[in-house]
């Protein structure tokens, strides 16, 4: 019961005992007036609390619930027994010594005790209406909340599927830069080769320039006429007095089937073209043709390749002729 005095003087200066625990505590506080103090300390408390309350409208049916309640107190009062040593929340103590301040008069004891529990309903009631001002105004703040959390997370969304587009973009760009690389590195290791071939060819004139037969062999270089194959390129080495040659052809296009190449020998003594054969190229566009052609020529001035029908044409078509050069 000690431990519980404290919290028990709270409860009784606040009016929220029940009638047997009320009736214990007092007779508990004849019995050890020290206690006093703390109870009168507690009641001072809840009148200051009561007075500093902020004034504030009340509720329509708050003095109506009020007096109802209080004049439920009051019969209640009315008809409970007197008890036999002093009225309900009246507290006799032994005298006090002359050098101690006497206690209050039992009827301002009594006054005081029975308005505490009216003006602590009436604080709490007004802590009540403002709880519900404060839990309204949380209740907005929570429903801005959700809202700006809705409008982040779609935020959140769009910038997640922006990036997708930016990823899926990126990865075909550098599928693309990839592709270029590739036919960069191509196109730059055909041009090596075809630089190496070039390097081969312009050997093998200058060990036939070192010939002892050199000086009877004129050395003809034949030019590409075609835009879309310009490094296609042949070299003739022509002997007027055995009336023969040799015909060494680089990169040139394969023909479709049922066409030839046909080599032509021009003679400015000679009023047409003289053949000196036909020929096919392999996959890589090469062939070295060892050629005569078909009558005497007196001067060979030019070579010329043109494309013609299987197994050649009585005289050039001009038009589809593809290297010349003397």
């Amino acid at each position: 019961m000690n431990q519980e005095l404290p919290e028990l003087a709270q409860l009784y200066a606040l009016g929220l005992l029940t009638d047997s625990e009320q009736l214990a505590f007092e007779h508990e506080l004849r019995k050890n007036p020290a206690l006093l103090p703390e109870v009168q300390a507690w009641q001072d408390a809840v009148l200051s609390l009561a007075r500093s309350a902020p004034q504030a409208a009340p509720p329509p049916d708050l003095r109506a619930g009020l007096l109802e309640a209080f004049a439920r107190q009051t019969a209640d009062t009315q008809s409970r027994p007197a008890p036999s040593t002093a009225p309900h929340n009246i507290i006799s103590l032994p005298a006090a010594p002359a050098s101690q301040s006497a206690a209050p008069p039992p009827s301002a004891g009594f006054k005081l005790l029975h308005f505490i529990p009216w003006a602590a309903a009436a604080v709490m009631a007004f802590l009540f209406y403002q709880d519900q001002d404060a839990i309204k105004a949380a209740r907005m703040l929570a429903a801005a909340a959700q809202a700006n959390e809705a409008t982040a997370r779609e935020r959140e969304k769009q910038f997640s599927e922006a990036v997708g587009l930016s990823e899926a973009a990126r990865a075909t760009a550098e599928t693309t830069l990839a592709s270029l690389r590739t036919r960069l590195a191509q196109a730059e290791s055909s041009l090596a080769s075809i630089g190496q071939e070039k390097e081969e060819l312009l050997a093998q004139v200058s060990r036939l320039r070192n010939d002892s037969e050199l000086d009877r062999t004129r050395i003809a270089v034949l030019g590409s006429l075609l835009k879309d194959q310009p490094q296609a390129v042949a070299v003739s080495l022509w002997r007027q007095n055995q009336q023969d040659g040799l015909l060494v052809v680089e990169n040139m296009p394969a023909l479709p089937p049922g066409r030839d190449y046909q080599l032509w020998v021009i003679d400015p003594n000679l009023k047409t073209p003289v053949s000196a054969g036909v020929f096919k190229v392999d996959t890589d566009g090469k062939v070295r043709l060892e050629f005569k052609p078909n009558r005497p020529v007196q001067s060979a001035f030019k070579f010329a390749v043109t494309v013609e029908q299987e197994g050649g044409a009585e005289l050039p078509t001009m038009d589809t002729m593809v290297v010349i050069g003397g």
